[in-house]
């Protein structure tokens, strides 16, 4: 009774032991993720900031045509006013190709996590490196 009594002490033991392991590496891997969602998140601010920087510039520049419409003294308002135009279509394409960014960003950690999966398993199972000998029945 004694010695099953040890074993089964020895074997919650093991199971704990193995759990903690598992816990451990899952988090090691949701870490990993985290880093590389950072890194495209952090890709995904450097394109930001100069399209901020552009709107910022063309606040002024509205302010300042404004206030030369109220004053009279706009000097070729209808040039100012093509540049204008010029710079919002050029921050309008700029905001239409950042809306993909983070249907990119999830389709690129998707694709990598794929690969690494596909890539522990066919290391975890033997046989898939020799081209699926271990799929055929043994004897043929």
């Amino acid at each position: 009774m004694t010695k099953t009594l040890i074993d089964l002490a020895k074997a919650l033991l093991n199971a704990t032991l193995i759990l903690l392991a598992v816990c451990l590496f899952l988090g090691w891997k949701l870490m990993d993720a985290a880093g590389g969602v950072t890194a495209n998140a952090g890709a995904i601010a450097d394109r930001v900031t100069p399209l901020r920087t552009a709107v910022a510039g063309l606040q002024e520049e509205t302010a300042s045509l404004r206030a030369a419409l109220q004053d009279g003294t706009g000097t070729a308002p209808a040039a100012r006013l093509e540049q204008l135009e010029h710079r919002l279509a050029q921050i309008q394409d700029s905001l239409s190709e950042m809306r993909g960014l983070p249907q990119q960003a999830a389709a690129e950690a998707a694709r990598a996590g794929a690969a690494e999966l596909a890539a522990r398993l066919i290391s975890a199972v033997p046989g898939l490196k020799d081209g699926g000998a271990a799929c055929t029945p043994p004897g043929s």
